[in-house]
């Protein structure tokens, strides 16, 4: 091989093993980041629904209209959780606010693992890229240590092809983990603040019903006249 050789050129001059750890990194590349672009977009309109719902559940005066007003939400998180836990809410009865804490967390629960689909791939394909493209440069090394002692001298111009072409594998590995490292972790701290913001849309709305129902008492046992 020519020295100067582009890096295209090393790629098409690689051996099996090298090629086969390239294509398996292509892939996982293609992977990441069709996951970082859907669920980029996925929890973008999530927040945005998030904050429609919240605006129109401050703004309605009961379960029916907020339903009405807010038909055009199905896919939003927090609008599933109410989804989840209308029937309880519906029954207008005395609910124990253990029952009501646990029932909600179930629904953030749920919520939750919908949100989180397809994250743990990022993490997978992070952690795990710089390992396989590594793998194909143990390899060329040890091509080029075994091309050494057929050629009985070890001199640059010998070696610095082949480990010209078993670096390249680091370098493909190292492209395609810190891209998904930094999605995922961004994700992360998004479904986190997701999350945080159900626990106090959940708490809003257990403080709401306790409120009713101390006023329904209130209203049917007023206090004794003096």
């Amino acid at each position: 091989m020519e020295n100067g050789a582009s890096v295209f050129d090393l790629i098409l001059s690689a051996g099996a093993v090298a090629k086969i750890v390239l294509l398996l990194l292509l892939l996982g590349s293609v992977l990441s980041w069709a996951i970082i672009l859907s669920k980029g977009l996925a929890l973008r309109k999530a927040d945005a629904q998030n904050r429609h719902f919240s605006a129109l559940f401050v703004r309605s005066d009961n379960l029916s209209d907020l339903q009405r007003r807010a038909a055009k939400l199905r896919d939003g998180p927090m609008f599933g959780l109410f989804q989840s836990c209308l029937p309880i809410l519906e029954k207008k009865k005395p609910t124990p606010v253990a029952y009501l804490e646990r029932l909600f967390r179930n629904g953030i629960q749920d919520e939750m693992g919908r949100q989180e689909q397809s994250i743990h791939l990022l993490a997978t394909i992070g952690n795990t890229a710089p390992f396989v493209g590594l793998f194909g440069t143990v390899w060329g090394i040890m091509g080029a240590f075994q091309e050494i002692g057929r050629q009985g001298t070890a001199n640059i111009a010998s070696v610095g092809p082949g480990v010209a072409e078993a670096l390249i594998t680091t370098a493909a590995g190292l492209l395609v983990a810190i891209p998904a490292a930094i999605a995922y972790n961004l994700f992360v701290n998004r479904l986190r603040e997701m999350e945080l913001s159900l626990d106090l849309f959940a708490s809003e709305i257990i403080l709401k019903m306790a409120t009713e129902e101390t006023a329904t008492v209130n209203l049917s046992h007023p206090p004794p006249r003096r």
